[in-house]
């Protein structure tokens, strides 16, 4: 198989919210997008497939190996293959990879984070790493790019947390800060039951405001000119947020069941969304 087949499997199957960001997307940054969201996949998603923290150590350093790898010329993952023309022609770095990495090594050694403080930096590996080589792909370093993919990292790394929030309670992993779990009188334990009651639907709009604080500030740091490029990230932005908004009509009843846009939705949201882009750039003659 392919390498860019690999990762065609492994995160962009038709209908699916990568299949669609990746799909309006602006031709030149196709591939490596789809290389970047399957080596982020693959990074991120040992934590979740491992029993053991020692086994999932293990795969980390394995792709703390590759990485250099990677940089060095010689890759072996299909993944990391696929990335390997956007090093160059991109400007790539190992560091931002090495983050991602780092992010999925706090998964194994951290079960909860006293504060938002120190659950920033597992955003900020886990998400805004992968945010910045996603800017990088798009042909952008300026300071509202940046800070554009800081706080979208920021987002989705939160958004992707709060979904699993009951999952990841029965791993032993809490992704709300401790402060916030007793402000609002919720024990660890509490996030394994089968129902959510009213104050934990309160400690989750909680979450989903500050995540779609961090979208719309992510939104207006960008210039018009950059829009266009930048599209790809506007759309996993977009989606995120209709997501948000479709679980605050159910008011949040994430310990019993999970959260899916349709196909439909997904496709009408990403097209719309990135026609949006396309215009305003245009509009600014960028």
């Amino acid at each position: 198989m392919e390498p860019l087949d690999y990762c065609r499997d492994k995160i962009a199957a038709p209908g699916s919210a990568v299949y669609y960001t990746l799909r309006f997307a602006p031709p030149d940054q196709h591939d490596a997008l789809l290389a970047l969201h399957a080596l982020h996949a693959e990074i991120t998603e040992i934590p979740d497939e491992v029993s053991e923290a020692a086994v999932g150590e293990v795969k980390l350093n394995w792709w703390r190996e590759e990485i250099e790898r990677l940089f060095a010329g010689s890759p072996r993952h299909p993944a990391s293959q696929a990335l390997a023309p956007a090093i160059e022609s991109h400007g790539l770095t190992a560091d931002d990879l090495r983050e991602m990495i780092e992010g999925a090594a706090m998964d194994l050694a951290y079960g909860s984070y006293p504060s938002f403080r120190e659950l920033s930096v597992y955003c900020h590996r886990t998400g805004g790493a992968f945010a910045h080589l996603l800017v990088r792909i798009a042909g952008t370093d300026s300071t509202a790019a940046t800070r554009f993919a800081h706080d979208l990292g920021m987002a989705r790394a939160l958004r992707r947390r709060l979904l699993s929030v009951r999952r990841d309670a029965r791993a032993g992993r809490v992704y709300i800060p401790e402060d916030e779990l007793r402000q609002a009188g919720i024990q660890r334990e509490d996030l394994l039951r089968d129902e959510t009651d009213e104050a934990m639907r309160a400690l989750f709009r909680q979450q989903a405001e500050r995540i779609l604080a961090f979208i719309a500030q992510a939104e207006s740091h960008l210039d018009d000119a950059e829009r266009a490029r930048l599209r790809s990230g506007i759309i996993l932005a977009a989606l995120d947020r209709a997501l948000l908004r479709e679980m605050a009509q159910e008011d949040f009843p994430l310990l019993e069941r999970g959260f899916e846009l349709t196909p439909l939705r997904r496709l009408w949201i990403a097209w719309r969304t990135a026609r949006r882009q396309q215009r305003l750039s245009r509009k600014a003659g960028g």
